[in-house]
């Protein structure tokens, strides 16, 4: 199969039926944004889609402040974010190649997202089916957007063309549901014929059955589409990366002035609140869990922010899980003490258990590492006194990601291999709480593997009583 450079969105007519296709270019204008994005060269009819495309589209206007003085105090550069949508793109026609694929359809927002660069309701997109992408071996991109969203993908150049999406879900289409799933059906076997490699192989991360159901009975050879994606999406590019530091760096001030806030008498909920305010300011986008927990709460893990008080001496452990600046997460845990009153002795014993797993793990990190090595050779402490996280290591990117490091204990039933590469971000997890009780302990660092080891993105103390760059 023949693989295609991608090229900048269609410069010919303008559809008269889809107004917002428009045409964009970064020599089309004067100049850039905040963000370095090209801005759309060709005028809509409404002058205030228009503003809403350009001058008032939050991805052009970039993260603002107090992020953009604060970054530039940590002597952090700002991505090329053109350079990245053109990088992302590629990396998807590459497996498209790879793989013998004549195409690829997106439903997960991550997934658009990272084809387009082009947030729009992420959270909501979850769980109704209105809004993909198709990509074609040739580098064709199309985007199927929700009705009248069509200009939240103009700041891309690399997004050819914008149709509104055709939903099939019954909340959406009713009993209008397979005839809708139909045309859903036909308008992407057109795409794949015109811009596939000349078969019918279409790669698919997620559907409705009766999505599923539609395009097989066109006759297309339907392929797992989400290896294909976290494939795609394992390798950072440097400005990747970039936008990472930028992220990372809003998550540790948002962090800091939670441990600032931090005091007896609140509720877990309300300094939650306070770093979910102080991240959304810095250009954040959500966090997709509720792990924060204090005292008692904190062993067993997995117990959710909660209205529950916290006392002095109580410890409070979090997991981020924070998609940040630039759509990049920032997946880091921290364990601190509240209070003046010192941290119980079986939380003092996990903590330092604890911070020997992270140190010890960390150093396992490095290219050419398989994943079977860095399960069966990390740390931790015994499984029969201690409880422990979920996994030992895991990718990350624009959220959790691919590969996913299980415990040896694990291996058997849900382990497989694969080998670390330069370019991936992994995290190194830990948790640590007695089984015969006690307050655990929570923490990570994220960790980009380099051409010759790795490098420690969250150099931050794992302290108690402190929460300081190192």
């Amino acid at each position: 199969m023949e693989h295609h450079p991608t090229s900048p969105r269609d410069t010919g007519p303008e559809n008269p039926e889809n107004p917002v296709s428009w045409r964009t270019g970064s020599q089309a204008h004067g100049g850039t944004g905040v963000s370095g994005h090209p801005t759309v060269r060709d005028d809509p009819d409404d002058v205030m889609v228009r503003r809403a495309a350009t001058t008032g589209h939050r991805m052009a206007m970039g993260p603002g402040e107090p992020a953009l003085t604060e970054w530039a105090a940590a002597g952090l550069a700002l991505p090329d974010e053109t350079v990245m949508m053109r990088y992302r793109l590629d990396r998807i026609v590459a497996r498209l190649a790879a793989d013998d694929l004549d195409g690829i359809l997106l439903f997960d927002p991550m997934n658009v997202m990272y084809a387009t660069y082009a947030p729009n309701m992420q959270v909501w997109l979850l769980h109704n089916q209105a809004r993909y992408v198709f990509v074609g071996a040739d580098g064709r991109l199309v985007l199927f957007d929700y009705p009248g969203c069509g200009f939240l993908s103009a700041h891309n150049p690399f997004v050819h063309e914008v149709r509104p999406a055709t939903t099939f879900t019954y909340f959406l289409a009713g009993d209008r549901a397979d005839k809708q799933a139909g045309s859903f059906a036909a308008e992407i076997t057109e795409l794949l014929a015109e811009h596939g490699g000349g078969g019918r192989r279409l790669a698919l991360d997620s559907s409705t059955t009766l999505g599923v159901t539609a395009l097989q009975d066109t006759g297309i050879s339907l392929v797992e589409g989400t290896r294909v994606m976290e494939e795609a999406r394992k390798v950072k590019g440097p400005d990747e990366i970039t936008a990472m530091r930028c992220s990372l760096e809003g998550t540790r001030v948002a962090c800091r002035k939670m441990f600032e806030a931090m005091a007896p008498g609140m509720s877990e909920n309300q300094l939650w609140g306070v770093l979910w305010a102080e991240m959304l300011a810095r250009h954040g986008e959500w966090m997709e869990c509720r792990l924060l927990a204090a005292g008692d709460r904190t062993n067993p893990w997995f117990q959710e922010c909660s209205s529950s008080i916290i006392e002095n001496g109580d410890v409070v452990a979090f997991d981020t899980d924070l998609v940040g600046a630039y759509g990049m997460m920032s997946d880091i845990s921290r364990t601190w003490v509240c209070g003046d009153a010192p941290a119980t002795s079986e939380a003092l014993r996990a903590h330092a258990l604890a911070v020997e797993q992270i140190n010890r793990n960390i150093d396992l990190l490095r290219p050419g590492m398989t994943f079977h090595d860095l399960a069966h050779r990390s740390w931790a402490p015994p499984e029969e006194e201690y409880r422990h996280y979920s996994v030992l290591f895991h990718g990350v990117g624009q959220c959790d990601e691919y590969p996913s490091i299980p415990f040896p204990s694990a291996w058997d039933e849900s382990g497989y291999d694969g080998v670390l590469e330069p370019g991936m971000v992994m995290t190194v997890e830990a948790y640590v709480g007695a089984r015969s009780g006690g307050h655990g302990i929570k923490l990570e660092n994220q960790v980009l593997v380099t051409e010759n080891g790795y490098e420690n993105l969250s150099p931050w103390t794992l302290d108690l009583d402190r929460f300081e760059l190192l």
